[in-house]
């Protein structure tokens, strides 16, 4: 027990001093302490900066970038290219996924694009449709309206292929004026001079066969590749192919600084977009970053492709 404090005798309170001063309410140990006022401020300014940075980016990567095509001119210097094709024209597009985000309206809008670049040569470098052929069906006039001097051409891509679609797809490449090259080659003349344009089955569910591709051709003709997979280069460069044009990768559709792509398909993991040299021939091989989309209906940090290249000798 504790003394009893002599008759008389007065509790002094706590000295404020000790706790706060007089215009404050005294704090005594044991009573729970307010927190940093500005503490509590900043906190929920970096709440605040978090979720809008989410909402701002989220809505640049679905509204924004998808809509915004980059056109992309890309000059190449090719050895053994003919001089009689200098300066050639070529505009490649790939990857449109129609169905999945993608439809008439953007396919009429890339048709007006594409007329606009006045090409030489038009390359389609696969997966047209995402899981259904009939989205395509709507967009054949579009396609129709795409012209170029020496033609149109395509390959398919492994999305091409699904849900036993494959027979309809190359129907409606046909009505739509594109030539499709499956293990094939056509030739365009200037003059006295000559030059190929090959194409592959897809490497994912087709059967691609460089020699048939290329048979009949002499080793002195110049070649131009149009394979989905980019990846296939490697097998590919012994072959003499001048030129690789190739798509599938979509760039990683999603990029970061100093990351790059956080995932690419099976098929193009080694070249994913832009320029590569493959093979000890060095081969040129192109990689398109697309027109639409798969899997997320997103794009960030890479916007879909159009490319235009000048061929040079």
């Amino acid at each position: 027990m504790g003394e009893t404090p002599p008759e008389g005798s007065k509790i002094s309170p706590p000295r404020r001093s000790q706790y706060g001063s007089d215009s404050e309410n005294p704090i005594f140990p044991g009573e729970e302490k307010d927190h940093d006022p500005s503490r509590r401020s900043f906190l929920l300014r970096m709440i605040f900066m978090t979720a809008s940075a989410s909402l701002l980016t989220g809505g640049y990567a679905w509204l924004w970038e998808p809509r915004h095509l980059e056109i992309k001119h890309v000059e190449l210097k090719l050895p053994k290219f003919p001089k009689a094709f200098e300066g050639l024209r070529v505009i490649q597009f790939s990857d449109a996924h129609l169905g999945f985000h993608t439809g008439q309206k953007q396919m009429e809008k890339l048709a007006e694009t594409i007329r606009e670049q006045q090409p030489d040569l038009i390359c389609f470098t696969g997966d047209m449709v995402e899981r259904e052929a009939e989205p395509m069906r709507e967009c054949i006039p579009a396609l129709v309206s795409m012209q170029a001097k020496y033609g149109k051409y395509a390959v398919l891509g492994n999305h091409d292929y699904r849900g036993q679609q494959q027979h309809e797809v190359e129907l409606m490449f046909k009505e739509a004026g594109f030539m499709l090259l499956r293990n094939s080659h056509v030739l365009i003349e200037r003059g006295d001079s000559r030059i190929a344009i090959a194409g592959l089955d897809d490497a994912l569910t087709g059967r691609p066969d460089p020699v048939v591709a290329i048979k009949g051709l002499s080793r002195d003709v110049w070649k131009l590749l149009l394979m989905h997979e980019p990846d296939y280069a490697d097998i590919a460069a012994p072959y003499g192919f001048g030129l690789q044009l190739s798509g599938h990768s979509h760039g990683g559709q999603v990029r970061f600084p100093w990351i790059g792509a956080l995932t690419t398909p099976r098929g193009s993991l080694k070249y994913i977009q832009g320029l590569y040299y493959a093979g000890d021939k060095h081969m040129p091989v192109y990689v398109n970053r697309g027109f639409g989309m798969t899997q997320l209906p997103i794009r960030f940090l890479c916007r879909p492709e159009l490319t235009v290249f000048e061929l040079k000798g």
